[in-house]
């Protein structure tokens, strides 16, 4: 996940196969190039973030987080994750299909920086996806890892 050599990291937390191809898809036309990892649920993705932390390497640049996850779910790892010492700073984007006021509120309180709703076509996802990457990589001042 080293984004000085493979673009910029992002981890995927997502459960739904088709979902995560048509993201793997549409970020490979990204307008900045990104190394992906998935992690099926909260526990992986904690587990996924504690590997890569004991190898030394780097953390993702960014998480992309669904919230409906078996085992442990999007709300708490998002609550956990900001609690870690080591990645309680790793900007998170909660990508959902729900997009009702109560799970917004609450995908914020526990520490989302965004809350983006999934499109319903593979255009659609592209071009929320690239607009995504472009302002996360291109536009925002990234958190200096330590």
């Amino acid at each position: 996940m080293d984004t000085r050599t493979h673009g910029a990291g992002i981890l995927l937390v997502e459960d739904d196969p088709d979902d995560i191809r048509i993201i793997q898809k549409s970020l490979e036309t990204s307008p900045v190039p990104v190394c992906i990892t998935t992690a099926e649920n909260g526990v992986d993705a904690l587990a996924a973030l504690d590997r890569v932390a004991a190898a030394g390497g780097p953390p993702p640049d960014l998480i992309l987080l669904d919230l409906n996850l078996p085992v442990m779910g999007g709300t708490e790892f998002l609550a956990r994750l900001r609690a870690h010492p080591l990645f309680s700073a790793i900007p998170v984007c909660v990508f959902t299909t729900a997009d009702d006021p109560v799970t917004i509120r609450s995908a914020y309180a526990a520490g989302a920086n965004a809350v983006v709703t999934k499109a319903d076509s593979l255009a659609g996802m592209s071009e929320v996806l690239h607009t995504i990457v472009e302002f996360w990589f291109k536009v925002a001042e990234r958190y200096p890892a330590d």
